[in-house]
C-alpha cells in the first residue's frame, strides 16, 4: 500500500513512447540488452558485483538460522531480533544514500560505503551467547546499510544512463543476471553446510560478502567522484549476417 501512494505522488509528465520496431524479435532485443550491459563498462561491474554479492549473502543466509539456534544456542524470539538488525541497516542505508552521494559523489561515496561496510560480514561467524551476539547484530546491520545504499545508487544511475529505447531491456538484463544466482548461492550454503559444518560455512559465505566490494574497484568508478549523468553514445560490435563483428550505436 505503501509503494502504490508513493507511486501515485510522482508528478512527471513523461513523453510518449516512441513506436517499437515491429520487426525486431524477442531473441534480438533480449541481445541488444545482453551486449549493452556487457560492453559497457560501468554497468558490467555492477552486474558482476551484483550477482556474487547475491551468491554469497544468500550462501550464508542459507545456513544463518541454523546456525544461530543449533551452533549458538540462542532462542527462536532471539533469533528474530538478530535477523532484523540487517533490515534495519537497509532502512538506514535508504535513508542515507542520496546525502552520501551529495557528500562524497555517487561513484566515490558507493565505493568507500562499500568498502567500508562489507568487511564486517565477518563478524557474524563470530557470534557467541551472551554478548557474542552483538559481533552478529553488527555485522548484519553494517551489511544491509551498505547493501542498501548500493541498491539505491545502482538503481538511479541505471535509469538516467540508459537511452530511453534500451532502458527496459537493460533492467531485464541486469535482474536476470543479478537473480540468477541467489538460488545457486542458497544451493551451496547448504551443500558447505552440510559437507563443513555451519561455522565455517559462514565464514566461507561471508567472507566473499567482505570482498566482492573489490569487483566494483577494478572498474572506472575508482577513478570518478560521480557516476557519469547520461550515457555517451558509442559503437557497440555486434555480429552481421555474416558473423563477423560490425558495430551499431546502441542509442540509435
Amino acid at each position: 500500500m505503501v509503494s502504490a501512494v508513493c507511486l501515485l505522488m510522482i508528478r512527471v509528465r513523461e513523453p510518449a513512447p516512441s513506436a517499437p520496431d515491429a520487426t525486431a524479435t524477442l531473441r534480438r532485443r533480449i541481445g541488444e540488452g545482453l551486449r549493452f550491459v556487457r560492453h559497457d563498462p560501468y554497468l558490467r561491474p555492477m552486474v558482476t558485483y551484483g550477482a556474487v554479492l547475491n551468491m554469497a549473502l544468500m550462501g550464508y543466509q542459507a545456513v544463518q538460522i541454523v546456525f544461530l539456534v543449533r551452533t549458538v544456542g540462542v532462542s527462536e524470539a532471539t533469533v528474530g531480533v538478530l535477523i532484523m538488525t540487517g533490515s534495519l541497516g537497509g532502512i538506514l542505508g535508504a535513508l542515507m544514500a542520496t546525502a552520501t552521494g551529495r557528500r562524497f559523489g555517487s561513484a566515490r561515496g558507493m565505493l568507500v560505503l562499500q568498502a567500508a561496510t562489507s568487511p564486517f560480514a565477518l563478524l557474524m561467524p563470530l557470534a557467541t551467547p551472551g554478548a557474542g551476539l552483538l559481533l552478529f547484530a553488527v555485522g548484519a546491520f553494517m551489511v544491509g546499510t551498505g547493501v542498501a545504499v548500493c541498491n539505491v545508487v545502482v538503481g538511479s544511475f541505471r535509469q538516467r544512463y540508459c537511452p530511453p529505447e534500451l532502458l527496459g531491456r537493460v533492467v531485464a538484463t541486469t535482474m536476470m543476471l543479478n537473480h540468477s544466482t541467489i538460488p545457486l548461492g542458497s544451493l551451496l550454503g547448504g551443500l558447505l553446510g552440510d559437507a563443513l559444518g555451519l561455522r565455517p560455512t559462514m565464514w566461507i559465505m561471508t567472507g566473499a560478502v567482505a570482498s566482492c566490494w573489490l569487483t566494483l574497484a577494478l572498474g572506472p568508478m575508482r577513478r570518478r567522484r560521480d557516476l557519469p549523468p547520461a550515457y555517451e553514445a558509442g559503437p557497440v560490435p555486434v555480429p552481421d549476417s555474416t558473423g563477423r563483428m560490425g558495430a551499431v550505436d546502441p542509442s540509435g
